[in-house]
């Protein structure tokens, strides 16, 4: 007696096969919540009625008969039919892998993601032409974002696809090109574009701590504060102001209050604290009748003095626009007199290092 001749399958039965076996698959069985609480019904089994619900299966045929031809000249033992030929299942021999993070990677080494399609695309013409190709596809997942303006999901022009077996996906990222309606697709493994899109985000945020601390960064001018003494408890911040306005001195902030012994002034250029002095007889300045006396902070005091600055400026921008329980502004320096006009930056007074 000869050998049995192979079943010849017909490109619509092929289209019903592959259309039934992409809902059993691992794929898109894991994730697909009505299909996951249909099979939980019957042991496993799912009427055709409920499949043919299913808009791709539909558009192909509504024929259970045809379905059913067609499935039992498929080689793949995937699903089983059951015996009224009015329901399937997944194999039970064959059960859903758990989706688990090495399933989620094995998965990943068999998914190449295709980018260049129109987004007007519906997934049937893509499986079609996925179904071309003698690599054979276990689920193609459509990528879609929600559009606020209209609440809809649209396409975004991508797909993800899963193929039979990584030796499939290497096959098909082999091909020197891969061409959708006149459209040259962009074409690379999941693994590699998640590398990619990784790298993006954390360059993107990398970008963004950057342009934070550059705006958070607080740069004080070096050398361009002079400590004062000598003051008494008539002298206030802007009698000081108006002296050394006087002198034209750019002055950015006037750390003191009224009542003070000693204060400092800081200016806003660099290395300008000198030609203050300069502008003084021997250091000293007449205000209100008072002799005051002003030096140039050493190397280490200006820097110690300007990393307080910097300090209480951020602390006083971080307290900025708190309130308390009752609804009312808690600025812990409200009680205490500001820089006065043109003071650039309201910092609270520094504590003094003490001059012998």
């Amino acid at each position: 007696m000869g050998e049995e001749a192979p079943q010849v399958i017909s490109e619509q039965e092929k289209k019903i096969i592959h259309q039934i076996h992409y809902y059993f698959g691992d794929a898109n069985l894991n994730r697909d919540k009505f299909l996951l609480e249909e099979i939980k019904k019957d042991d496993g089994w799912v009427n055709f009625e409920v499949l043919l619900t299913f808009k791709r299966l539909a558009s192909i045929t509504t024929d259970v008969e045809e379905i059913v031809a067609a499935l039992k000249k498929s080689d793949d033992d995937l699903v089983v039919i059951g015996d009224d030929n009015l329901k399937i299942r997944r194999n039970p021999e064959r059960p859903i892998p758990e989706f688990n993070e090495e399933v989620r990677k094995e998965l990943c080494s068999r998914t190449i993601y295709a980018k260049g399609f129109p987004l007007d695309s519906e997934i049937g013409p893509i499986l079609d032409f996925f179904s071309t190709f003698e690599q054979k596809v276990e689920n193609l997942q459509m990528r879609k974002y929600l559009d606020k303006p209209t609440k809809a999901y649209k396409f975004k022009g991508s797909v993800f696809v899963t193929f039979k077996s990584t030796e499939d996906l290497k096959a098909f990222l082999a091909k020197e090109k891969v061409t959708y309606k006149e459209t040259d697709l962009i074409v690379k493994s999941q693994e590699q574009y998640l590398e990619e899109k990784k790298e993006e985000r954390n360059a993107k945020n990398a970008k963004k701590e950057k342009a934070k601390e550059a705006e958070n960064k607080i740069n004080l001018p070096t050398g361009a504060v002079v400590h004062f003494e000598g003051t008494t408890d008539e002298v206030t911040r802007e009698d000081i102001r108006q002296k050394l306005d006087e002198l034209e001195v750019d002055v950015g902030f006037i750390d003191y209050n009224k009542g003070d012994k000693v204060g400092h002034v800081r200016l806003n250029e660099e290395g300008t604290a000198k030609t203050l002095i300069e502008k003084l007889t021997d250091s000293k300045l007449t205000i209100k009748d008072v002799e005051v006396t002003f030096r140039v902070l050493t190397e280490e005091e200006d820097a110690e003095y300007l990393k307080k600055a910097v300090e209480q400026i951020k602390n006083r921008r971080h307290n900025h626009g708190r309130f308390n329980k009752g609804g009312k502004y808690n600025n812990r320096n409200n009680n205490r007199k500001r820089g006065g006009r043109g003071d650039n930056d309201g910092a609270p007074k520094a504590k003094e290092s003490k001059v012998e």
